[in-house]
């Protein structure tokens, strides 16, 4: 893959670059950034991928909890996943797994107080490195699905790099973002919004597999939009999601 596609991926596919709460409110493009628009589409369109019908992918979607917003210095406290399969929409496989918290650190009562997990939860959880491990098992090479997915991202990576040495490379789409494509948001939506909008019942929120079973429901609502407006392939979706990411930029 040649370094322009690959700069148009990390753009698209790890969730919003630099500021996710950018707003959509930008000044006219200056005709050498459409000429560049027009080339990165270009990029994507020749991707093997792009051809994949959306009601034809294999996803996985996912949330995690975690002690804090650093990757480097807090630690994972639980991963939830659930797949969504061609043909496969009414029995969701799913996966939740704890994740045994080093001796050293405490779980911050708000976070507590907002995910449930306590220091007991954990005790017997497995270790970080096995917990990855049955993580990467069950989601095999899957698309991943997530709500900020920049943040849960991070985590994995840098948890993955400390236990394994690796890394995911795995495609990934973003919910906020593809409903900022599809409804226009000025700001990156929190997931209670798209509850809200989807009419989606608020269940085990704040939990890794209550909110990526939640999420897996904002994801088959956003593909169905997409499929209503005639967008038909993950290139198409690309696309839409290129000319947001163009839009937000200073």
């Amino acid at each position: 893959m040649g370094f322009e596609r690959i700069r148009v991926l990390r753009h698209l596919l790890g969730g919003l670059a630099g500021n996710p709460y950018g707003t959509m409110d930008s000044p006219t493009p200056s005709l050498q950034s459409q000429a560049e628009l027009r080339a990165m589409i270009n990029a994507l369109q020749e991707h093997e991928m792009a051809d994949q019908v959306l009601d034809e992918l294999s996803l996985a979607v996912f949330d995690t909890e975690t002690t804090g917003f650093v990757p480097t210095e807090d630690c994972l406290l639980s991963i939830g996943a659930v797949c969504l399969d061609p043909g496969v929409r009414e029995t969701i496989p799913d996966f939740h797994t704890y994740v045994k918290l080093p001796k050293d650190r405490i779980i911050p009562d708000v976070v507590v107080q907002l995910t449930g997990i306590t220091e007991q939860t954990v005790a017997d959880a497995p270790d970080l490195g096995y917990a990855l491990q049955i993580f990467l098992q069950f989601i095999g090479d899957r698309i991943l699905v997530a709500h900020h997915a920049a943040h849960d991202i991070r985590f994995i990576n840098a948890n993955l790099r400390k236990s394994w040495g690796v890394e995911l490379h795995h495609q990934v789409l973003d919910t906020g973002k593809i409903a900022m494509a599809l409804h226009r948001f000025k700001k990156y939506p929190t997931l209670d919004i798209l509850l809200a909008l989807y009419e989606i019942d608020t269940v085990h929120r704040h939990t890794a597999l209550g909110d990526a079973l939640m999420t897996a429901l904002v994801i088959r609502r956003q593909l169905a939009i997409l499929k209503e407006e005639g967008v038909q392939t993950l290139g198409q979706l690309w696309e839409r999601l290129l000319v947001l990411e163009h839009e937000l930029r200073p």
